[in-house]
């Protein structure tokens, strides 16, 4: 556990102990923050009553990735009156993780579409969300694997691996689902996520 690797780096007397601590530290609040999302997800869906427009969660969560990766082109297309009965606190986070991931892990384009089943005319009781970017993508024999907690394919980048494992567990928790595909527009990696839909507000 993080806190083992402290304990034995301390008696050791390492020289980057503070940079251990630093970044075990930092695993220890994701870990935190991982099961404190999931617990407010419960809590939230039993109550039954959460309502988020996804295209004002989609854009402020683009407003904020922007300026982390200003080479990186994204482009928002699809319904702006698509809801889903999320509450839209854990839909940024869940947006969040997926978008920044693909800035991260893209080669300079992130493509995310809201509502693609209404788009194609197959209107259903889900609203399916589509994130996609130019980058190397995930083998198909790792997608499964990417959503354990912990698992990295890229540990050349900075992470902890518990992003995509957060993001399944919510989304499982309020009656959606998320899967791997490859974009056939950017060639990248293609996540589908595919959330409850709400009535009108």
């Amino acid at each position: 556990t993080p806190l083992t690797v402290v304990m034995y780096a301390a008696t050791a007397k390492a020289p980057d102990l503070a940079d251990t601590v630093i970044r075990e530290a930092t695993v220890m609040r994701r870990q935190v923050d991982h099961h404190l999302a999931r617990a407010r997800a419960v809590g939230r869906r039993a109550a039954g009553m959460s309502r988020a427009l996804v295209w004002e969660s989609a854009e402020a969560v683009l407003r904020a990735v922007t300026r982390l990766y200003e080479n990186t082109r994204f482009d928002l297309d699809g319904d702006r009156a698509a809801a889903v009965t999320l509450e839209r606190q854990d839909l940024d986070e869940i947006l969040g993780n997926l978008i920044e991931n693909a800035a991260k892990y893209g080669g300079g384009s992130v493509f995310v579409t809201v509502d693609v089943a209404a788009r194609s005319g197959r209107a259903t009781d889900m609203v399916e969300i589509w994130v996609e970017d130019d980058g190397m993508g995930i083998p198909e024999a790792e997608r499964i694997r990417i959503f354990d907690r912990g698992a990295r394919l890229d540990t050349g980048k900075p992470g902890t691996g518990l992003g995509l494992a957060i993001v399944r567990d919510v989304v499982e928790i309020y009656g959606g689902s998320v899967e791997l595909d490859e974009s056939e527009d950017l060639g990248g990696l293609l996540v589908k996520l595919r959330l409850p839909r709400a009535g009108e507000g």
